[in-house]
């Protein structure tokens, strides 16, 4: 059959097939086919058509708005817009973010690796030292300066641990204060074997470094007190690859740290439960020094910490949580991957988990940035309005902005559509002469697309018709006359036997 001219309307439910195949429609017992799109909504929402009451068929989409095409169609897959009447929500599940943390925030201090030499002919008045500056949190330089003294090649007494061949005395100053001094009780620094250690009070050894942690171990001594706000902070001083030979005395400190830009960085997302109530979420990013166990290629580090209403609902230090590692090249090479716990009292799913993916975020030398880009729930809405696109796809909007898609209107093609059997109303039924229908999505296996807002003039050739009709009514004449004169014949006839 030949396509009929397409008509516009400006009805978005009215719709035509431009090429090949049949919409697909049921009055509830069975399967039809027909070219007539003239459909509206009824009052439940079916998209039937405006004369026979037929309700066209489709594939129906899940609440997700995922459409499955490769289920059969039947009497019960109306398509459906049931505008007004549909409400919506979604929690999250996931949210996305990108930007970028600044490689130039300043970055606490944590330890001072030192190096050089403590004399083994050194005498009771030679003295070793070195100042070192560090940082805390937010960057301020504190100077720490170690001096190593009065040195005993053959210490003795309590406290002295077995094997000592040689003690110093240690004193340690931050910002100019004293903070450690072995002559005022804490431990001295001993050579046993080839190391240098402290020791308690009973010569147990504790290791070679001297840690500002606010401990009360004989090799512990107050924090580094920050400046301008920043928190004290923590300083493992190590001795370990000191050397003791007959050479001058000498003594290296390496910090680590750095001042720079802030050291944090923030920013809030609103997520959705799963009634649609909305919890903001701040994240906050502190630049973190790298840890024990760092991923391979990690050379900088930023804990995080994600909260609501001051409540923590995860961090880098939570379950399988870590830190965001980044590599040389500014690239995330850890933390892609981390995972939150909402927990609400509204009623809803509760608790339930939200994945933070960390790809996009990158760490260079420039401004942080880091936002939540996306996030994949959302609040209440209704059905306001929706569309028909040429694959058939009914896409629906909702007063809470997001849309989604409610299913996708099927075509049937037939092998022989001439074969199909005429119902009446433009209606017709499958026949082993057409063929068994085959039934898809528009625009597919040699089916038409939909054009909505247009119907589907008659095909029908008005000028061939038109002149049959002429020929017709010319040869009823040519008729009509033979039987006048034969009628006129028989009554000349009738008239002579008189």
């Amino acid at each position: 059959e030949s396509q009929g001219n397409l008509q516009s309307t400006g009805n978005q439910t009215d719709l035509a097939v431009s090429g090949q195949g049949y919409f697909v429609v049921s009055d509830g017992n069975g399967v039809s086919y027909t070219r007539d799109g003239s459909f509206e909504l009824d009052s439940n929402g079916d998209i039937v058509n405006s004369a026979t009451g037929v309700k066209l068929l489709g594939y129906q989409a899940d609440a997700f708005g995922n459409v499955d095409t490769s289920g059969p169609i039947n009497a019960n897959s109306t398509m459906r817009v049931p505008i007004g009447m549909l409400t919506d929500a979604r929690k999250t599940q996931n949210i996305s973010f990108s930007g970028n943390l600044n490689a130039s925030a300043a970055l606490s201090s944590t330890q001072v690796d030192f190096t050089g030499n403590l004399s083994s002919a050194a005498v009771a008045a030679d003295q070793v030292s070195s100042t070192n500056t560090v940082f805390d949190s937010l960057g301020n330089a504190h100077t720490v300066e170690t001096i190593f003294s009065n040195p005993n090649n053959s210490p003795s007494g309590a406290g002295t641990p077995a094997g000592s061949t040689q003690s110093w005395d240690v004193q340690i100053k931050v910002d100019s204060a004293s903070v450690y001094n072995s002559a005022a009780g804490k431990s001295k620094i001993y050579k046993v074997g080839s190391a240098f250690e402290f020791a308690d009070a009973t010569g147990t050894s504790l290791g070679s470094a001297l840690n500002l942690n606010g401990g009360s171990s004989l090799n512990n001594s107050t924090q580094v007190p920050g400046k301008n706000g920043a928190a004290a902070f923590s300083l493992s001083l190590n001795y370990n690859a000191l050397t003791s030979t007959a050479s001058t005395g000498s003594l290296n400190g390496v910090a680590d740290g750095q001042t720079g830009a802030s050291p944090s960085w923030g920013s809030s997302i609103n997520i959705y439960d799963s009634l649609g109530v909305g919890h903001l979420i701040t994240m906050k990013y502190t630049r973190a020094s790298l840890g024990v166990t760092p991923p391979q290629g990690a050379t900088t580090s930023w804990n995080w910490t994600a909260m609501e209403n001051g409540q923590a609902l995860g961090s880098s230090t939570t379950g399988s949580n870590t830190p965001l590692y980044f590599g040389s090249n500014g690239q995330l090479v850890g933390g892609a991957s981390q995972t939150i716990t909402i927990t609400p009292t509204d009623g809803s799913i509760s608790p339930f988990s939200v994945i933070l993916n960390n790809n996009a975020i990158t760490q260079l030398s420039s401004d942080s940035t880091a936002i939540a880009k996306t996030q994949d729930g959302y609040g209440v809405g209704t059905l306001q309005s929706f569309s028909i696109s040429s694959n058939g796809m009914v896409n629906s909007v909702f007063t809470s902005g997001q849309t989604r898609s409610l299913g996708q209107i099927a075509l049937a093609s037939f092998s022989n559509p001439s074969g199909l059997e005429k119902l009446g109303n433009n209606m017709y039924r499958g026949t082993d002469n057409s063929g068994t229908a085959v039934v898809g999505v528009p625009n597919q296996s040699g089916r038409g697309k939909i054009n909505p807002g247009y119907l589907e003039m008659s095909n029908v050739d008005l000028s061939s018709e038109f002149t049959n009709l002429i020929i017709t009514q010319r040869g009823f004449q040519a008729n009509s006359k033979i039987v006048t004169v034969i009628d006129e014949l028989l009554q000349e006839v009738i008239n002579m036997k008189r």
